[in-house]
């Protein structure tokens, strides 16, 4: 007898749409450049590190799509 498991084995999806990706870097960047003393000048750093730290998170399944 064969029981119906379909809705058991649907996975939930971990990926970002690229809006939602950009808007978390863009969030995260802020608080690094707070943490900072929003230095001038420092807008690429504080994006790259944003960026790098949004990748981790969703590496390790920390940061899910809401």
């Amino acid at each position: 007898m064969s029981t119906n498991t379909k809705s058991s084995k649907a996975k939930t999806s971990t990926k970002l749409s690229d809006e939602q990706r950009r808007s978390c870097i863009e969030v995260a960047a802020y608080y690094i450049a707070e943490r900072r003393g929003f230095i001038c000048g420092c807008d690429l750093e504080n994006w790259l590190a944003a960026e790098a730290e949004i990748n981790r998170l969703l590496a390790e399944g920390k940061l899910q799509p809401q």
